[in-house]
Formats: C-alpha cells, structure tokens, sequence
C-alpha cells in the first residue's frame, strides 16, 4: 500500500534564479538584479512542489542527482513533505542546474540540457531512473515527462496497466505516451521551437485536430496570458487566462500541469480541469520565487470565484 497518492516521474532541477529590476538588457548593457534565488524546479519538480501545497501525498522519481544538486534537492523536497526516496544520487555527477533570468514579461534559461541528452543519444549514458511498477500501482493520478526514452513510456505503460490516469507535457501526437495519456498539455513555446509552422490560430486547430485523432485524452495547448484551446475526441474549446498583476512567469507552466494532475486525481472533468488549471497558472504567477510561496487551495478557489 503507498503512502503517496500523486506519482511524478520526469525531469528535477536545481535553480538559481534572478529576478531583474528593469527589462532583460540589449547586448554588452547592465541591469540590476532585484532578488536572486536558489531552489529546485524542472517540470516535475515545480509540478511536486505546487501538488504538496495543493495537499496531495506526492511521490517523485526521475533524472540522477549530482554533487551540486542532491543535498539541496533531498532537503528542500523533505521539508515539504514529498517522498524523494528514489532519487539516485551520483557522486561522479555535477547534477542537473539551471540559470534563469527573468523581467516581468519575459524568463531566459541557460543551462546544459543539450549535453545531457546528447549523452543519453550519442553516448547511450543513461542518467535517469527506471520507474518501479509499485510506486504507480493504486495512486490516483500521475504526471509523466516524455522526456526519457522507454524509461517514460514505460512509466506510461504501468499508468495504463493500473488504471492510473497521467498527464504529459510537449510530446509530439503520434507518441505512444501521448497515446495512453488522460491529459496532454502542450506549450505555445514547444510549438514554436519544434513544430513552427503550427504557430498560427489556424495552425495550432489544425495541430490540436491531429492529437485528437490519435489519442482520447483532453489536449491543452497554453499560450501564457493569451488564449488556451483544448480539445477531446473533435471538440473545441478556448478560454481566456485570467487577469493579475504579473510578478514573474517562472513556473506557471509547471503549476498548470500539476493543475491537471490535481483535477484528475479528485475525477473531474475536462471543464471543471481546465477552469482549475488555469487558475493555478494565474496565481502562480503573481509570486515569486514560487517554490517558496506556492499557490494553495484557498487561493485557486477564489481566483476562481472572483471570474465568475
């Protein structure tokens, strides 16, 4: 019997943030730094940290920590009350860290994803975890991250086997984890840097018609403070973000998808996910650094009730 209800399965980070006074500068100019920060994220981690303050039992499992990011993962995620055990640390490893530089309208990320895939495809070094079957088996939902090979589909494959309903980010609509999946959330970005010439409002129908005829799940394609269209079996729908006062936008795609997670573990449906999701995505961005003062339930609740 798990202890957790919430299964995770995908990328963890270490995150040193600076949040900008003025806009991001031009080339060879300064800006001032206005707050700088240091915690985990990743899109299983920032799903994990907004989950825990949602009140759900969590568990996580993904990529291997390093020297520069287990201690400080482990601590952080124990005291929130999210089970990290197992977490693989490698004490050969500098660990999974980012760089990230935000102003109000914008975030720049810098760090080394490129080489650690380029690892795992040229040098067939794996650094993530094999998913354990028990750790799924009776949860009532899961988030998984497409983003490690058959270990994901794998982690997708026991979701399906035990009934557990999952949510997946920025896979493509032909994937067998897209296939299997309850909800899919895919970001105007993902669109942008991989499939470009969907960009469009008539491309992105046209793009959302094509996950929909391979898969049966709730696509979601978010736009930040734009516009969200979804769909399930060739119904459409839109809905407008919510209006705040942006502080920084570092993490509201992360709360979105654990959004999703939270509506499907308490059986929702789709209007009811999308409504809390985007909610979520909306108060989270009134915060920052976010993974110290996460949305909670009180708060969706009344962003909720003051749009109605």
């Amino acid at each position: 019997m798990n202890n957790h209800n919430i299964y995770l399965y995908g990328m963890i980070t270490y995150t040193t943030a600076l949040l900008l006074r003025e806009k991001f500068p031009e080339s060879n100019n300064y800006s001032e730094v206005k707050e700088k920060h240091f915690f985990p994220g990743g899109e299983t981690g920032g799903a994990a940290t907004i989950l825990a303050s949602l009140g759900c039992a969590v568990k996580m499992d993904g990529n291997h920590m390093g020297v520069n990011t287990y201690s400080q993962v482990k601590t952080f995620y124990n005291s929130i009350g999210v089970d990290v055990t197992r977490l693989h640390y490698d004490p050969d490893y500098a660990g999974v860290d980012e760089v990230i530089i935000i102003d109000k309208d914008t975030r720049t990320t810098f760090g080394q994803f490129v080489a650690y895939f380029e690892d795992y495809y040229q040098k067939k070094i794996i650094r993530w975890n094999t998913p354990v079957e028990a750790d799924i088996k009776g949860v009532k939902s899961a988030g998984i991250d497409p983003f490690f090979g058959e270990e994901s589909i794998l982690a997708a494959r026991y979701c399906h086997k035990h009934n557990v309903p999952f949510v997946t980010i920025d896979e493509k609509h032909e994937s067998e984890v897209c296939k299997l999946a309850s909800v899919v959330v895919v970001s105007s970005d993902w669109i942008r840097d991989f499939m470009p010439k969907y960009c469009s409002a008539d491309g992105k129908i046209e793009l959302l018609k094509k996950y929909m005829d391979n898969t049966n799940a709730l696509v979601i394609f978010t736009s930040g403070e734009g516009t969200t269209v979804y769909g399930r079996s060739g119904k459409i729908g839109k809905i407008n973000a919510y209006k705040v006062d942006t502080v920084s936008t570092l993490g509201a795609g992360d709360t979105f998808k654990a959004g999703c997670i939270y509506g499907l573990s308490q059986g929702w449906g789709d209007n009811e996910i999308i409504k809390f999701s985007t909610a979520c995505a909306a108060v989270a961005c009134t915060k920052f650094p976010l993974p110290y003062n996460p949305p909670t339930l009180e708060e969706v609740k009344a962003m909720i009730s003051a749009k109605l």
